[in-house]
């Protein structure tokens, strides 16, 4: 029988969403999830009855907030209130992506905290599991609430349903779109991060790189968790490898890029646990405003929907793989270089032709990686203009672009990865380093499967199967090494 994820609101996280949103893995809404929205939905319609004055159920929203809505127009002011806030153009979003938001919208109405009727998620149930496919925009939010795309989806996926007192409003006041690309990014770019520290493993290989760096002398030294786990993993990678002995390396200082592995890969992995600590709460927290408190019996005015969490995540997450992203360059740069790493230049055996080998890759590398840094700019430092409705919205967070930069940059990181990995592979056979480690070896026949040895009458091979392997694997060599 086929995997089934269950939603119930509490208990989601970002391999979840990946699970349904890239495998399309069957899902099914808790019983309890089903009894707390029926309970939530009371509460609504309570205070509908006792005539609250509650934004966006019982009054109108933006700069005319206090309007009070005439109970015989609300079905009206639903649906105005979702073709008003659908300006939707330029790129649409993938269908993993429209996938995840589904899910992180199914995920919230589950909660409770959205108070909408049961049926509205049932209906996102069906559409996950019957693949239903929809055109999203990925323009239009500024990271307080994602109101535009989720009119895209809510226009459609509801275009049958006539919406009760305050369901419009919790539609738009999603940030499903923001947090379900968040979740998706976030555990490519963890996957990502574990294989770099082999692939780098395999690069000290190459250069014949000073260990010292690894031993539990220096690790002590420095005692941060993340430097930790970075050393210990590129140590697992060289265990039994040449390096490991007194004449291995070739010299007692070597560059930066290779002398400060674990403490580049170790910041790295420490800002991960922040910034995936962090999504894994607003995976099952609320966006939303008004919030239903089912333990109150009432409806909250918050400021759920700014999203200063999870744009603060992604940035620390995509600040912090930038040194890995130049630092991979430079181990790229020296390697082909033979001034620094002692071998042909452009790891090419000399030939009456002279052609510069993986010195082209080198360069490609670099554009890559430049671009990688302008993709890891922080988005939170950003400043909406506080004059739109009467400025009461002065504030962004701008959590969509925080996410579709992560998305990006994982997607780039992929590619710098693949390179790495082959200037590695060409270094190590081309200095005939043996042995090489046990995890290394094994990486090494891996690359070798997909990309052959680059010999000097021949064009330096292209990267394209060693990347198509690593999508395949969701870039995670940790199965390829095992």
């Amino acid at each position: 029988m086929s995997k089934t994820v269950i939603i119930e609101g509490q208990t989601l996280t970002a391999r979840k969403v990946v699970e349904i949103a890239r495998y399309d893995t069957h899902v099914a809404l808790a019983p309890e999830a089903m009894e707390r929205m029926q309970t939530a939905r009371q509460v609504v319609e309570q205070a509908v009855v006792r005539g609250d004055r509650v934004y966006g159920v019982t009054t109108s929203v933006g700069t005319k907030t206090g309007v009070p809505l005439e109970p015989a127009r609300i079905e009206e002011f639903n649906r105005r209130l979702l073709q008003t806030h659908n300006f939707g153009h330029g790129p649409t979003a993938p269908n993993e992506v429209v996938r995840a938001m589904l899910v992180i919208l199914l995920n919230s109405m589950a909660t409770g905290r959205l108070g909408v009727r049961p049926m509205l998620a049932t209906m996102l149930v069906d559409a996950l599991n019957s693949r239903r496919a929809f055109r999203v925009h990925m323009w239009g939010s500024i990271g307080q609430s994602d109101m535009s795309p989720a009119a895209d989806l809510a226009l459609d996926l509801y275009s049958e349903v006539t919406l009760s007192s305050g369901e419009a409003l919790a539609l738009i006041n999603s940030s499903a779109l923001s947090l379900g690309m968040a979740a998706i990014a976030i555990d490519d770019l963890q996957r990502l991060l574990n294989s770099w520290t082999i692939a780098a493993a395999l690069s000290m290989e190459g250069f014949a790189a000073n260990p010292s760096i690894l031993s539990p002398a220096a690790v002590r030294s420095r005692p941060f968790e993340g430097l930790r786990i970075a050393a210990e993993s590129i140590r697992a990678g060289l265990e039994g490898s040449y390096i490991l002995r007194s004449d291995g390396p070739r010299h007692l200082q070597d560059p930066l890029c290779f002398r400060s592995l674990p403490i580049t890969f170790g910041n790295a992995f420490d800002s991960f646990a922040f910034a995936e600590k962090q999504i894994a709460i607003e995976l099952n927290a609320s966006q939303n405003n008004p919030v239903v408190s089912i333990e109150d019996d009432t409806l909250v005015s918050v400021a759920n929907f700014d999203m200063l969490s999870l744009s603060m995540a992604l940035d620390t997450a995509r600040l912090a793989l930038s040194p890995v992203v130049t630092s991979s360059t430079e181990r790229v740069a020296k390697l082909t270089d033979s001034f620094w790493s002692g071998l042909p230049g452009g790891l090419i055996e000399e030939d009456s032709v002279g052609l510069p080998g993986f010195n082209g890759m080198a360069q490609f590398h670099k554009s890559l990686a430049s671009e990688a840094r302008f993709l890891a700019a922080p988005t939170v430092i950003e400043l909406a203009s506080s004059s739109h409705s009467n400025g009461n919205l002065d504030r962004s967070s701008m959590a969509t672009v925080a996410a579709r930069r992560a998305r990006e940059m994982a997607e780039l990181c992929r590619s710098l990865l693949a390179m790495e990995l082959m200037v590695a592979a060409q270094a190590v056979e081309i200095r005939k380093a043996d042995p090489l480690g046990a995890s290394t070896t094994k990486l090494f026949k891996f690359v070798r499967s997909l990309v052959p040895y680059a010999v000097g009458r021949e064009r330096v091979p292209h990267p394209a199967p060693l990347l198509a392997a690593l999508e395949s694997k969701e870039y995670d060599l940790s199965a390829v090494v095992a």
